[in-house]
């Protein structure tokens, strides 16, 4: 039965997000750090085992804020970063929603429900300190999902005839460009420098993502201007998205017992990508 030391120092480790191994090493220097303590203060005041552990622990911190603190300093700038996108985004979709309504008269309540639970949920992530889920699955999970909400917005700015549109657009582009940078990072950062082959498979999954998601986007706009409103058969050409995240999954989840199955399906992404490029600006080859 592991002790009260080991499952404080446990909870502090899980606060931070880096690879198994890193987290290993953090693990054994903050527990002989704590036994240390531990230790000199029996020697010294005489305490017993337990009560000189629970003073150890107090004179420590808390968990959340010590594991933070440690997170803050694995990667600088993460939660102010985490913060600004938040806020930024929380004031660009009351600014798009708010332009709809007194532009078009049209209100997207739904999007912008969606939207703003996103972004208190980036506020609440990076500042809650008790939370005890895996935070970088959810957060990464949730930054994919910003993405695609910021997304919807940009679509939603270029229906509108109006002079702040440019600066709405630059503003929604900016905010996506925050988020994609922050899932790199969170993504990356997770394996230590003899999984690149890791690095690699995610890197070449999150950008093929990206390409395909822009190029369906891209097509979704040509419809919209065509037709002149959303039209539930513009759901089709965002099937591609779909079939990324099942192939995403699924190599990372092959990755393990064959990594070279696993970046060949890491590459349909791509092949995906270039077929639909291909489609826009030659679609005289598929005729």
């Amino acid at each position: 039965m592991k002790s009260k030391l080991e499952r404080y120092v446990e909870n502090i480790v899980r606060h931070t997000e880096s690879s198994k191994e890193e987290k290993e090493d953090l693990y054994e220097e903050l527990l002989i750090h704590l036994q240390i303590s531990r230790d000199h203060l029996m020697e010294k005041e005489g305490l017993t085992l337990e009560q000189a552990e629970q003073k150890a622990m107090e004179i420590f911190g808390q968990e959340g804020e010590i594991g933070s603190q440690i997170q803050q300093a694995l990667f600088p700038y993460r939660k102010e970063l985490m913060l600004a996108l938040a806020i930024s985004t929380i004031l660009a979709t009351i600014s798009i929603y708010l332009l709809h309504v007194f532009v078009e008269g049209d209100s997207y309540i739904g999007w912008l429900c969606i939207s703003m639970l996103f972004s208190s949920m980036l506020l609440f992530l990076p500042l809650n300190q008790s939370i005890h889920l895996n935070r970088k699955l959810w957060l990464n999970s949730l930054l994919i999902l910003h993405t695609l909400g910021l997304l919807y917005g940009w679509l939603l700015i270029s229906q509108l005839d109006h002079e702040s549109t440019v600066m709405l657009t630059i503003w929604e582009w900016l905010n996506i460009a925050l988020t994609i940078g922050l899932v790199y990072r969170t993504t990356l950062y997770d394996y230590s420098s003899n999984e690149k082959h890791i690095k690699v498979l995610h890197g070449i999954n999150i950008t093929s993502g990206i390409i395909i998601s822009f190029a369906s986007l891209f097509i979704m706009v040509g419809g919209l201007i065509m037709i002149g409103e959303l039209h539930p058969m513009m759901l089709v050409f965002a099937s591609p998205i779909a079939i990324w995240i099942g192939l995403y999954i699924a190599s990372i989840k092959l990755a393990k017992k064959n990594m070279k199955i696993a970046l060949f399906i890491g590459v349909i992404p791509i092949l995906l990508c270039f077929l639909i490029i291909l489609w826009i600006y030659f679609p005289v080859l598929f005729v």
